[in-house]
């Protein structure tokens, strides 16, 4: 899933589902992995700055997208965040099988 918010996307703040701008679904992983990988690529040419959590929550970034905010009287920074999710949870490959570490270097050396 996608999303845009003034928090990263491993965050989950209440209501971190009203961020999420578009979600896909699939049957097999490593589909799931290859629309992930393109989608980092997507991004990473429209913004400069990235940080990478549990190998599939990405956060994307320019420093100059921001918004004020109004009950906090200051600027946030807007991210542009790429999550896997599995069974409504958030997809961490560090914990996972040898072919998910792979996969997890094949799209770090990507781009992030």
């Amino acid at each position: 899933m996608q999303t845009k918010s003034d928090a990263e996307p491993w965050w989950f703040l209440e209501g971190w589902e009203e961020d999420v701008i578009e979600q896909w679904t699939f049957s097999e992983k490593e589909t799931a992995f290859a629309k992930y990988v393109n989608k980092i690529q997507e991004l990473s040419v429209k913004y400069p700055k990235n940080r990478i959590k549990k190998g599939t929550q990405i956060a994307f970034w320019n420093e100059d997208e921001i918004l004020f905010c109004e009950s906090c009287d200051d600027d946030l920074q807007i991210y542009h965040g790429l999550l896997i999710m599995y069974n409504n949870s958030p997809y961490a490959i560090e914990n996972k099988s040898n072919e998910d570490q792979l996969i997890r270097q094949a799209f770090i050396n990507e781009k992030v």
